[in-house]
């Protein structure tokens, strides 16, 4: 997943695809620079006569569930316990985050649904107050935003904080009307219509991880904050509620401590730069299905036998 505004700049530069094969190459180098292990290596070496690294991106999530019950959702809400994230731990996290880094240039609240989150107006301002520079943003799938308080609005306003609509069937024929709304309220949004899910998950865990990890970070780069932790992405935190609701194992390890004070912001990007247990579990090529309910199977999640086969057998 991807800030606000690099959503909205890919959604304008794909009607033409020279420069959005520009853009594309532009965005693949600067991740291979800042995150090539010579690179990083060099930085632990020499962190202590530099300034602190740059976090471009990062993603959390407030809460757990949500109103939705989308087939495939990648943060397995469906099956996931009511939870919500609590303040003060978020306040102390994203402080250490701030003495870890010069900035963290895109920040996205997710969930489940985060706009079912009561305090979600002090995770903003906390967010604002701690980094001045980030583009923050609140990803959503839209069908509470007539039912938001003003005081949410003005809050949006106030910190500039912006709005990533994933657009789901249900909501096709009201895009224009929405959009309309809430940018009379004077805030960004930007919406991106979702026909289909991608598949996720490899039951079976037999995945080269470094192949894996390859094939996620050719498509996203989404590391991911929970509970003082920083992981390469959400999966090692998230699988838990598909482990619980179908009595699987798939390893929930591989972060670091952000509250260790022996480690420095370069710890953290060698830390995210490298596969763990999990991605042994996670797909290594794209399959998507149309969008509809969970059946709460664990097939909702995985691509099916019969195409995986036809998939390893083309290769």
């Amino acid at each position: 997943m991807e800030s606000a505004g690099i959503l909205w700049l890919k959604g304008k530069l794909r009607r033409f695809p020279f420069f959005f094969n520009l853009y594309k190459n532009y965005i693949g180098i600067k991740r291979y620079l800042f995150l090539n292990p010579w690179y990083l290596r060099w930085g632990k070496r020499n962190a202590k006569y530099i300034y602190k690294p740059v976090l471009s991106y990062l993603e959390i999530d407030i809460v757990s569930h949500c109103n939705l019950r989308c087939n495939g959702c990648s943060h397995f809400s469906p099956v996931a316990d009511q939870w919500f994230a609590d303040v003060y731990v978020y306040e102390k996290d994203m402080k250490r985050l701030s003495a870890l880094f010069s900035n963290i240039e895109a920040i996205r609240f997710l969930g489940g649904e985060p706009l079912l989150h009561p305090e979600i107006e002090k995770f903003m301002h906390i967010t604002r107050e701690v980094f001045r520079n980030a583009n923050i943003a609140i990803a959503t799938n839209g069908f509470l935003l007539y039912s938001l308080k003003e005081s949410f609005w003005e809050t949006c306003r106030k910190n500039q904080i912006k709005l990533n609509w994933s657009v789901y069937p249900p909501l096709f024929n009201k895009e224009n009307e929405i959009l309309k709304w809430v940018q009379a309220k004077g805030i960004i949004i930007y919406s991106d219509k979702q026909e289909k899910f991608r598949a996720v998950l490899n039951t079976k865990g037999d995945s080269v991880p470094s192949k894996a990890f390859e094939f996620c970070r050719s498509t996203a780069f989404v590391p991911y904050l929970f509970s003082g932790k920083v992981y390469i992405c959400s999966r090692p935190v998230v699988i838990k509620s598909f482990n619980k609701k179908f009595g699987t194992n798939i390893p929930e390890s591989g972060f670091i401590d952000i509250h260790d004070s022996s480690i420095n912001g370069w710890d953290i990007l060698i830390s995210i730069s490298i596969p763990g247990e999990t991605c042994r579990f996670c797909i290594t090529s794209k399959y998507k299905y149309p969008w509809r309910e969970s059946s709460n199977t664990m097939s909702d999640w995985s691509i099916p036998e019969n195409v995986l086969q036809c998939k390893s057998q083309t290769i």
